[in-house]
């Protein structure tokens, strides 16, 4: 530009400036780009900027820490931009020593913030004139702070209409647009040493971030690490997002009238034709940082979202190590070929004896190695990838690294024969990312990244035909990680850690890792399908400290070594107990082949399968298939299936007879009628049927607690007719009794707990026959039983129907009998093992008899002794019924019998003619006969109750006038397979 020119382009710029920064004070709207229209003349694009044209493009969006120097200052707050802000003046005029900050407040930038001088399309970049210090002073750090604001990096073209005369002097005008400055990357694009700050939700379309000049001839290049600088870039977003921006226009294509914006991010990776591969689509990046390969000083970038923030876009880290030179280079220009010269991935001849000594760079490894460590805190959310590319040396080019290597390379190192012999590498740059307090990481196509972490109830999503490599893998603290529909995993070392799960929900997906770390009820659970076998692969699976390897109900065979680090004992006081968990639903099988190491102990290999180990040669793996102690937890529950279906059936077989694993039951799960565990038999675990499922208990227990109800009913009616042989004279009438007790049932298969309340009324007369005098009635009976044992429960409901009578002898004797029928209504519920809810009903009814012969034996006018015997039974009949967990229970035929032989005993003490008071005692044998048989799922399970039993009971009976009284007893009985651990009969009654 000739003198004249950039004078009157400079004056031009004062006056725009000047008026730029009276607006900007108010609050007002800001264009950077601008045009000079000489209306006679039209503009060209090829000599738009030449010193004889008058009509140009302006710009006046630099910033400068003197107002006085420039188009604004350093805060907009309540303004809308329009274009391109460059504090590329800001940020180099070290020499004043000034803040270099500057502040978006509750402002709109149609565009981005660079740091880089603004060029346009012909490369011709404006400037003001003034000088800048071009010389990197490390420290100097630029801030930038976005608080409610939006950079949508949305700028593209700079459309202008140019108006002149034309050949015949006519005046005419074009409309135009510049070439795009899309190309000048995203919304905040950066080549100087950086602290953002991007909050109070603030939407920003990507950052970009290199490494630019680092020239000072002060600095020290390589050697003593004392004098290392390095480049440093902190990003800190709270409560607010950063989305992809955009590198090319994509205002030139759309669907139904929209075009495509550069937040907008699309996961499409880019196909390139002429290689047939496919690559990162630039389009999509949120976060971007390079380092400059020609550098002597590493770059180190801390990213951190917080409190909700999002992150949506790809991450791209490009790493090369330092001024990286070969073996006969002299890079800084000294003349010697030294340690000063760079990072060589090839090393140094410094002797100059044809051997390599020293790779160079700095003393302190850390500081040849560039960092991204990206942190996404208090619930944000990353959706994209990282994309890592860097620079890496084998151990063989590792001449005198301080810590020796610092990464892993996925696909290995090779010797010089071209054979794998490790994969541990010194890398140019290190990627880590970090998920805490209910982050979110959703992959999208292909990541890559060193390290990791997963903590405190964060989570990783991998999915749709997503990819993810990381040297180590570390989940704590119920983190979580779920791979499904094609979603594939690569690491080294995985830990799943403190209540952690690694979920691969279906057959589609797949996991790799070296070793496999499960511990402190950690869980790593595979999906069941078709192709289980293939749903990961590993070298060794490690669980310890209860880590939980979930089978579900694969039929899975590991080739892998099982092991934990503990010592193989069984006493759980043992300081050096611990186990881990295998956890598999019923129908799952797992078989532990082991890594196919196969190791007699003394370095000596097996060259053919057989029985003794393991199945390959290596020497170094001296862990048989299975080590260690395992609990086998079964995790379904259901009512459905019989015995046949689940007991003995193998669970888990290690293919190593020398196998020293231990294994015993985690817990014992509910299949159909019975509850199972897993037992150890040699090199096998099988299911074992132990007691019945509480479901089932109480299915099974019914009919006896039906019986329990009916055996109180008849006390009660014996007691009414006992009662009316002794006191005052009874000539029949109206009555009403409660009645109650509880019941413990064990017959070795069903248990229970039973409470049971009812009322019972009645009516009778006497009637004077030839040879005895008759008690003739009827009475009903309505009651609720409340059945239970452990989670089983059952709401009873009975209702009965009763016609009574007793015949007394002149000689004393006595008969009393009794028929009955009776509808018992029953409501079933149980938690089932895993915790399901379980529910049924059923209903029966019931016909019954009791006779009882007895001789009243006179003691004196008052007192007697009542032996008596009695017989009684019921017979149920009940429908086919299935609870809600598919248990099916046949309609059941369950009949009881009763035989007791006792002597009653009481005394009558009178007070008038219309008040007395008898009290008594009772004591019978008591035996119970009841053999039965129930139908559930197709097996015969006993659930009749008998045994012998003794009844011991007191009474009374106090008559207030010659027509009312009440009586009230109570009894125990115990020695069966049901005690009645007691009962009570409390009444009334109205004589005529």
């Amino acid at each position: 530009m000739h003198s004249w020119k950039k004078k009157l382009v400079v004056s031009q710029l004062a006056l725009a400036c000047t008026l730029a920064i009276t607006s900007q004070a108010n609050a007002t709207t800001y264009n950077t780009f601008g045009y000079h229209d000489d209306a006679d003349t039209a503009f060209s694009w090829s000599d738009w900027e030449n010193a004889d044209n008058l009509n140009y493009i302006t710009y006046n969006g630099y910033i400068y820490n003197n107002t006085t120097d420039g188009a604004y200052d350093q805060t907009f707050n309540g303004d809308v931009v329009n274009g391109v802000i460059s504090t590329y003046y800001l940020n180099n005029d070290y020499a004043d020593n000034t803040a270099n900050t500057l502040n978006i407040y509750n402002s709109t930038i149609h565009g981005m913030i660079t740091s880089k001088q603004v060029y346009d399309h012909d490369n011709y970049g404006w400037t003001n004139g003034t000088d800048v210090d071009y010389r990197w002073n490390d420290g100097d750090t630029f801030n930038l702070n976005i608080a409610d604001s939006t950079i949508d990096d949305d700028y593209e073209y700079f459309y202008f209409t140019d108006s002149y005369l034309d050949a015949d002097g006519k005046r005419t005008s074009e409309d135009m647009r510049t070439a795009d400055y899309a190309y000048l990357g995203t919304a905040v694009t950066l080549d100087v040493e950086n602290n953002i700050n991007i909050t109070d939700n603030s939407r920003v379309a990507g950052i970009t971030l290199s490494q630019g000049n680092t020239y000072n001839g002060d600095y020290a290049t390589g050697g003593d690490s004392a004098y290392a600088h390095t480049w440093d870039n902190t990003i800190t977003v709270d409560n607010s997002t950063v989305t992809s921006g955009a590198f090319t226009p994509l205002e030139g294509s759309g669907w139904y009238g929209n075009s495509e914006e550069p937040s907008d991010y699309s996961g499409n990776a880019v196909y390139d034709a002429t290689t047939g591969t496919w690559y990162h689509n630039p389009n999509d990046t949120a976060l971007s940082f390079s380092d400059d390969p020609d550098s002597y000083y590493s770059m180190k970038n801390n990213v951190t979202f917080t409190n909700g923030s999002t992150l949506m876009g790809d991450v791209v880290f490009t790493s090369n190590f330092n001024n990286a030179g070969d073996a006969n280079a002299d890079s800084n220009g000294d003349g010697v070929i030294s340690a000063s010269d760079g990072f060589s991935p090839i090393g140094y001849d410094t002797n100059n004896d044809g051997v390599e000594d020293t790779n160079g760079g700095w003393s302190h490894d850390n500081n040849n190695v560039d960092e991204l460590n990206l942190k996404l805190d208090n619930g944000s959310k990353w959706v994209g990838d990282a994309y890592f590319s860097y620079e890496y040396i084998a151990p063989a080019d590792m001449y005198d690294l301080e810590d020796g290597t610092n990464s892993l390379e996925p696909s290995s190192t090779v010797d010089k024969w071209g054979n794998v012999v490790d994969d541990k590498t010194f890398q140019s740059g290190i990627f880590t990312v970090a998920l805490d307090n209910g982050s979110e990481w959703d992959t999208v196509n292909t990541s890559n990244v060193d390290t990791l972490t997963v903590n405190n109830g964060s989570q990783v999503n991998v999915a749709d035909s997503s990819s993810l490599i990381a040297d180590t893998i570390t989940l704590t603290n119920g983190s979580t990680m779920n791979l499904s529909s094609y979603g594939e995993v690569d690491t080294d070392h995985l830990t799943v850690d403190s209540y952690s799960k690694v979920d691969l929900t279906n057959e589609t997906a797949y996991l790799y890792a070296n070793t496999i770390t499960v511990s402190n009820g950690g869980e790593f659970s595979i999906g069941a399908g078709e192709f289980d076998a293939d749903s990961f692969g590993t070298d060794t699976l490690e669980l310890t400290n209860a880590g939980v390897f979930n089978i579900n109900n694969s039929d899975y065979v590991l080739d892998a070594d099982l092991v934990n680090g503990h010592t193989n004992t069984t006493d759980t006081s043992n300081a050096t107990y611990g186990y881990g968990v295998i956890a598999m639903t019923s129908d799952g099988h797992l078989t532990v082949n082991g890594n196919g190491d196969y190791y007699n102990g003394d370095n000596t290999a097996d060259t053919t399968y057989s029985a003794n180990g393991e199945a390959d040669n290596s020497y170094t793996d001296n862990v048989v298939a299975a080590t260690g102690n395992y609990k086998v937890r079964i995790d379904n529950a259901t009512g459905a299936g019989s015995v046949a279906d689940y007991k003995g059936n193998e669970l888990i077989r290690v293919n190593d007879v020398n196998t020293d694993a231990t294994f015993s039951a985690a817990n014992k799960a509910d299949l159909g009628a019975y509850t199972y565990q897993a037992k150890q038999e040699g090199n096998t675990v099988v299911l074992e049927q132990m007691e019945l499922t509480d479901y089932a208990n109480m299915a099974l227990s019914i009919p006896s607690a039906n019986t329990n109800i009916w055996n109180l009913e008849q006390d009660t009616v014996g007691t009414r007719l006992t009662n009316a042989r002794h006191g005052l004279a009874d000539n029949g009438g109206a009555w009403v009794s409660y009645f109650g007790g509880n019941f413990n049932g064990d017959n070795g298969t069903i248990n229970y707990d039973q409470d049971v309340n009812g009322i019972m009324v009645g009516v009778d007369t006497k009637v004077d026959g030839n040879n005895a005098k008759w008690i003739v009635g009827a009475a009903a009976g309505f009651a609720k039983g409340d059945l239970s044992d452990r989670t089983g429960q059952v709401d009873q409901d009975s209702q009965s129907a009763y016609i009574y009578s007793s015949a007394r002898f002149a000689n004393n004797i006595f008969v009393d009998g009794n028929l009955s029928y009776s509808h018992f209504n029953n409501d079933l519920s149980a938690n089932m093992s895993d915790g399901t809810y379980v529910d049924g009903n059923t209903s029966s009814d019931a016909w019954g008899f009791g006779l009882k012969l007895g001789y009243d034996l006179k003691l004196g006018d008052a007192g007697y002794v009542t032996p008596y015997g009695s017989v009684s039974g019921l017979f149920q009949s009940g429908d086919d019924y299935q609870l809600s967990n598919d248990m099916k229970v046949d309609g059941q035929s369950y009949d009881s019998m009763r035989y007791e032989l006792g002597v009653d005993a009481g005394y009558t003490f009178t007070y008038s003619e219309d008040q007395a008071l008898t009290p008594y005692f009772k004591l019978a044998y008591v035996y119970d006969d009841s053999n039965n048989d129930a139908d559930v799922n197709g097996d015969s399970i006993d659930n009749g109750v008998e045994g012998s039993a003794v009844r011991v009971g007191l009474g009374t009976q106090f008559s207030f006038t010659k027509n009312f009284s009440a009586y009230t007893d109570a009894n125990y009985l115990g020695g069966g397979d049901v005690d009645q651990d007691w009962s009570a009969n409390v009444g009334v009654k109205y004589t005529w």
